[in-house]
């Protein structure tokens, strides 16, 4: 990670506040990926600009090999929800697509329950590990609501043609020729006064287990769990997460599949 990166992660962990909802939006947004290039450590990180802090988005695929493009590595994913752009009335989400020039698969309420809370434009650009732009992107982040569970999040974005990770995805199915694929993530929150004290033993860990990560600035320790659904449907990439969901497998494979054969 560069150290103007390293810098604004480093002061936005110290503004954040990792409790209730506030906790679930950050994190939704924040997520590290370690991976190996000619022996050294590479630091995947996606940030995206909302209020005072910037957070990073977890959907981006954490897996564990290198993103690599001709013109050289893809170190990191800054990115910017688009202000103004934001809407709680399903049917604007049509306007949000023109505005992004992309059409998105959606529905305005799951067979399960989940109905849709709001929806809003990000925009993305790819940096190298020396920090020149190799591609700009937009998408949208859509959340779902039901009462006395964990919201789940929809984030929207064009198949990247320049990153080519490792899948290391836990369980595929096929809903019709598209492959879903399923993961399950833990995550280990630390208060920053952690960093440098953490035992050898999840050092290794995080180094060899792709599904376990840790992260620094929490108020405690705490650990949450995060779950991931990912598909692409015509160039379009589709990542449904939610945290420390009751949810059975079956129950999010069956809203993965509920998008992709009646969203519209």
């Amino acid at each position: 990670m560069n150290d103007q990166i390293k810098e604004i992660y480093n002061s936005s962990m110290n503004e954040l506040h990792f409790s209730g909802h506030t906790k679930e939006k950050m994190f939704r947004n924040i997520s590290e990926q370690y991976s190996r290039q000619s022996g050294g450590m590479i630091m995947k990180a996606s940030f995206r600009l909302k209020s005072a802090a910037i957070v990073a988005a977890a959907c981006v695929l954490l897996v564990g090999g290198t993103a690599l493009a001709a013109s050289g590595i893809v170190s990191s994913i800054v990115s910017h929800n688009r202000i103004g752009s934001e809407t709680t009335t399903y049917v604007d989400i049509s306007k949000l697509e023109n505005d992004i020039n992309m059409d998105v698969l959606t529905v305005e309420r799951f067979d399960n329950g989940f109905t849709f809370r709001s929806a809003e434009i990000f925009d993305m650009s790819d940096y190298s590990e020396d920090g020149a732009k190799m591609a700009d992107a937009s998408g949208l982040d859509i959340t779902y609501s039901k009462d006395g569970l964990p919201d789940i999040y929809l984030d929207i974005e064009p198949v990247s043609t320049i990153r080519n990770d490792e899948d290391t995805s836990m369980e595929t199915r096929m809903v019709g020729d598209v492959a879903v694929k399923y993961s399950l993530d833990e995550y280990l929150f630390l208060p920053p006064n952690m960093e440098g004290q953490v035992s050898q033993e999840l050092l290794d860990r995080m180094e060899n287990d792709d599904h376990f990560f840790i992260s620094y600035g929490s108020d405690q320790e705490e650990t949450q769990m995060i779950t991931k659904l990912i598909f692409d449907v015509n160039g379009v990439h589709y990542c449904l997460m939610t945290f420390d969901t009751t949810l059975t497998v079956d129950e999010l494979f069956d809203m993965a599949e509920e998008l992709i054969t009646e969203g519209k």
